[in-house]
């Protein structure tokens, strides 16, 4: 049974379902789970509704003992933090790493966290050419590398990744509101904006940014 390859799909690193035998019940459950925290971290709802919603795929998972799923269960939440410009908390990530070496998730990590380690052969095939662009530090390479991967959220992810690597353009973050905005994810379209805003202040387009400041008055 392929277990990771359903668990979280969400990530493109990880790709779609397979496998004829039926997933255990906690194995299901945890997908479930993680797949409405997924939608619920990024439309934005309620902290203490998604903060349920990942509790209970984390507990599902624990009850497999299975330490990639679980620390594969955490890089989904941080590699969500990073599409939507948050910080990550690595803390139960590296415990999970203490425990038992995943090099895939390993590798994963350090993508998310900006590590120049990164291994790109562990990584799938539409983040390498983004990986190189960001380890390149070319701006223009980057933007068009985040627009060039086809799955919204790594894209997204990818997005926020090269922000935090200083690779911010215009045409960067154009594409961000615009995969947010398309997918209904109010919550990263939100950060986005606001970062969009700065980005236009910063570079003293005072009409552009009063614009996005409107369009998120209109829909906070």
């Amino acid at each position: 049974m392929k277990k990771v390859l359903c668990l979280v799909a969400l990530l493109v690193w990880i790709g779609g379902c397979g496998g004829s035998r039926p997933a255990p019940a906690w194995f299901a459950s945890g997908h479930q789970q993680l797949e409405t925290f997924k939608t619920d971290f990024l439309t934005g709802r309620a902290t203490l509704i998604v903060e349920t919603h990942f509790q209970k795929a984390v507990e599902e998972i624990k009850k497999g003992g299975d330490l990639d799923l679980l620390g594969k269960a955490w890089l989904t939440r941080m590699a969500l933090q990073r599409a939507v410009l948050e910080e990550m908390g690595e803390e139960e990530i590296r415990k999970i790493e203490a425990a038992q070496a995943v090099p895939a998730n390993d590798n994963f990590h350090r993508f998310l966290a900006g590590d120049p380690r990164t291994d790109a052969s562990l990584l799938p095939a539409p983040y390498q050419p983004f990986l190189a662009a960001l380890q390149g530090g070319n701006a223009q390479a980057a933007a068009a590398a985040v627009a060039g991967i086809d799955d919204p959220l790594s894209r997204l992810i990818a997005a926020g990744l090269a922000l935090q690597g200083r690779l911010e353009t215009e045409a960067l973050l154009q594409r961000a509101v615009e995969t947010a905005s398309q997918n209904g994810w109010k919550r990263a379209l939100l950060a986005w904006l606001k970062r969009l805003g700065s980005f236009y202040e910063a570079s003293g387009e005072a009409a552009k940014a009063a614009t996005v400041r409107q369009r998120i008055a209109l829909i906070q």
